[in-house]
């Protein structure tokens, strides 16, 4: 008999009805409850991930931070890997960097932000960065 009654408690009686988990059902159990804790836990104190635009260059920070400069960019391409859209730059010695951000797959307004980092690149692509300008001759 189970007593539905909010009052009493909830017990289980007769042959064949626990509700005791088995062996393999409380380790799998631990198991995702653990893994969904370690995720929350990388989750809030994981490192940020993402892209800054500086007039001088578009800052990468994926643990890491580096620096691209607007004039070493040669494209930007937006590449769909897995249903995920994602941006990569394509820099002018030939490497390539995938960006971490922003990435359609999590931002709702990733073509907003893709169009803005078009721009930014864009305006400032064929500037050189203040430490790349050329020296100034000394006057005579």
């Amino acid at each position: 008999m189970v007593s539905l009654n909010s009052s009493a408690p909830r017990t289980a009686q007769g042959p064949g009805r626990s509700f005791r988990l088995g062996l393999a059902q409380r380790d799998l159990a631990q198991v995702l409850g653990r893994s969904l804790v370690g995720v929350a836990v990388l989750t809030l104190t994981g490192r940020r991930r993402g892209v800054v635009l500086t007039e001088d260059a578009l800052v990468v920070v994926d643990g890491a931070r580096r620096e691209l400069p607007w004039s070493g960019i040669a494209r930007l391409e937006v590449r769909r890997v897995l249903g995920v859209s994602q941006v990569v730059a394509h820099l002018a010695d030939g490497r390539r960097t995938t960006l971490p951000a922003p990435t359609s797959f999590v931002d709702a307004r990733f073509e907003a932000k893709v169009r803005e980092l078009t721009q930014w690149w864009a305006e400032r692509r064929l500037s050189p960065p203040p430490a790349a300008a050329a020296p100034t001759a000394p006057a005579p």
